[in-house]
């Protein structure tokens, strides 16, 4: 009687099996991890680009004569700062206030121009796509010469 309790503890002592168990429950984990970090990369590129872009953007506005110039400036500006292979924006929106060229020559008045990005993360979930659109904002403004010619 002995020997068939001991039969039956050492069934339930068996290792076998518990490799394939456990990496069942551990790969999905991980891969829902490299799917976060590679979306929080691509968010963060497109914040960095996205700041550059604003940044090149108000400069080039500031740099025209009227306000219309500045804003098609702006624009190009910040489309030609996107515009690479690697950009992870599926669209781009520029607004610009270019109200600061239209102030006198003396008076000391700015432009600021706000950049948004939509990135596409829905790509990242394997099913069937996903939610996955999230948009990056980034602003900056950049001082008009005071005595610069405005035509």
């Amino acid at each position: 009687m002995t020997r068939r309790r001991a039969g039956r503890w050492a069934v339930l002592r068996n290792d076998r099996g518990n490799a394939a168990v456990e990496a069942a429950l551990t790969v999905p984990v991980l891969i829902v991890l490299v799917l976060l970090f590679i979306a929080a990369a691509r968010l963060q590129l497109a914040g960095q680009k996205t700041d550059a872009a604003a940044q090149a953007a108000a400069r080039a506005a500031s740099l025209e004569r009227t306000p219309g110039k500045g804003r098609a400036a702006a624009e190009r500006a910040a489309r030609q700062a996107l515009s690479g292979e690697q950009q992870a924006c599926s669209h781009v929106g520029v607004q610009a206030d270019t109200s600061g060229l239209a102030v006198p020559v003396g008076q000391v008045s700015a432009v600021t121009v706000t950049v948004t990005c939509r990135v596409p993360v829905g790509d990242l979930v394997l099913i069937g796509g996903g939610p996955g659109v999230r948009t990056v904002t980034s602003s900056f403004t950049s001082v008009v010469d005071a005595y610069r010619g405005r035509g």
